[in-house]
């Protein structure tokens, strides 16, 4: 454990990092490799967050395993990367705003337990989707702008999932 103290004023602020910084280097190092650009730790030295340029590998590294936040905006080819995430149960925020993902690869989504948050804004989705998403047990919010879901069809998933805040100017009611 790494500890820091710095004084500021008469204020002591101490910071700690469960692990020194060349082991959070080489977990960044590995999401770099497997397309990440953007990755955030936790105070615990596991990875909270990280952006996607693209496909996330099927060797998804052990220090992903309390990953909270995936952002695969505007990534191409996503079908493999929901499957790997699917194994994620720490998993609460999946955004595909922009990307290729299609009405089936929903099914995937389904299988993350702890999943709260989806982005689906500018994507291809149509109804056909609408039950599997009902299926995401903990949602709390989505976002459906500029997709291809019908308003009735919004409205179907309104009355399945009526907790969840449905987001999304063109299917608000």
């Amino acid at each position: 454990m790494v500890v820091v103290f710095s004084v500021i004023g008469s204020l002591v602020v101490v910071n700690w990092c469960a692990q020194p910084f060349q082991e959070r280097r080489t977990k960044q190092q590995q999401l770099n490799s497997l397309g990440a650009f953007s990755v955030t730790f936790s105070a615990n030295g596991s990875v909270s967050s990280a952006r996607f340029r693209g496909l996330v590998a099927e060797g998804f590294p052990e220090a992903c395993s309390r990953l909270e936040v995936v952002d695969l905006k505007g990534a191409h080819g996503v079908c493999d990367s929901l499957q790997v995430l699917a194994r994620l149960n720490s998993l609460r925020m999946v955004i595909l705003s922009g990307s290729d993902v299609k009405d089936e690869d929903i099914q995937f989504l389904v299988r993350i337990p702890g999943l709260r948050h989806l982005w689906l804004t500018n994507t291809n989705l149509t109804e056909q989707c609408v039950d599997d998403l009902a299926r995401i047990e903990r949602l709390e919010i989505i976002k459906l702008d500029g997709t291809n879901i019908s308003a009735e069809a919004i409205e179907r998933l309104r009355l399945l999932k009526p907790s969840v805040k449905i987001e999304g100017a063109n299917h608000e009611p």
